[in-house]
């Protein structure tokens, strides 16, 4: 009789436990399941949010933002061989042998020039913009661009910012081992312009180049 008692007792409780035992997996599994799937998503927007301050703060290096230029999507070609100028809009731009030599940027503290290098910069990565001014008293800007590498680089300037309005109207791209010098006919009005350089994912390389001068004849010259 206490046997028959005891037995039915242990089958009570198996019968009990199953039910609770499956239940345990199953909320064991689900939590599982929702540590994979949440901690993946908030990493990930906790590293885009990351991401967003670098790029908008003000200290980071031109060459380091997302938009380096004005985006032109059929920019103009140049072409011409040595020698010859291409006219786009205002602006003209000449085929030449090569830039100047020994220029380095001449130093702001220096009794004024009629013409001043404003600009002497290597270029490298896929994407660079560079500023330079024109003070007052220097109406004029010309910028020369040696492009040393084997593939198209485009090339605009800009004013005020990376992606102000264009003062070359157009988006402009040269060939590799190609040099170019780009001026406008009319005066320049002074301040901050930028030169900007993009390429279709190739290393840029080569120099940039740019005097300003009172009268465009100097700088011609």
């Amino acid at each position: 009789m206490e046997k028959n008692k005891s037995t039915s007792s242990s089958n009570f409780w198996a019968k009990w436990d199953k039910p609770k035992k499956v239940r345990v997996i199953t909320l064991t599994a689900l939590a599982f399941i929702v540590l994979l799937v949440v901690v993946p998503i908030i990493t990930y927007y906790n590293i885009q949010s990351d991401e967003t301050q670098v790029i908008s703060s003000p200290d980071n290096n031109v060459a380091n933002n997302t938009i380096l230029a004005p985006v032109d999507p059929l920019p103009f070609v140049l072409s011409s061989k040595v020698g010859r100028i291409e006219r786009v809009g205002s602006s003209f731009f000449k085929r030449e042998s090569g830039i100047p030599t020994m220029l380095k940027k001449d130093d702001p503290k220096n009794p004024p020039q009629s013409t001043q290098t404003v600009l002497v910069e290597r270029l490298t990565g896929t994407q660079m913009s560079k500023p330079f001014t024109v003070e007052k008293g220097y109406r004029y800007a010309k910028i020369w661009v040696n492009n040393k590498g084997k593939q198209r680089i485009a090339i605009s300037i800009s004013k005020d910012s990376p992606t102000g309005d264009l003062v070359t109207e157009r988006v402009v791209t040269i060939a590799g081992g190609t040099n170019w010098s780009i001026y406008t006919t009319k005066p320049w009005e002074s301040g901050t312009y930028y030169v900007n350089f993009t390429s279709n994912g190739s290393p840029i390389q080569g120099v940039a180049i740019a005097r300003v001068g009172a009268r465009l004849a100097e700088l011609n010259s």
